[in-house]
């Protein structure tokens, strides 16, 4: 989520920035269309297309992650007899 943060900030920022355009008669459609294809666009580049090279060259987290992502669960060692 961190890395994603700027690129999410700046396409909200240009969507904003085409929002007084849409009053105008003849700039207006082409905001629209601008507004819609930066939104969908940065939907696209930051959820579809890491989804689909992950499913197609079959990438799976290696173990290291794994043990990222469940670090809010207790650790699991196994217990050392006693010599």
């Amino acid at each position: 989520m961190q890395r994603t943060r700027p690129v999410m900030l700046t396409a909200f920022a240009a969507v904003l920035a085409f929002i007084p355009l849409t009053h105008s008669v003849f700039w207006g459609s082409m905001a629209y269309t601008l507004i819609g294809g930066t939104a969908v666009g940065t939907v696209l580049i930051l959820l579809f297309l890491p989804a689909l090279c992950t499913a197609w060259f079959r990438i799976r987290p290696t173990a290291a992650e794994n043990r990222e992502v469940s670090l809010g669960e207790p650790a699991v060692q196994p217990a050392m007899a006693a010599q």
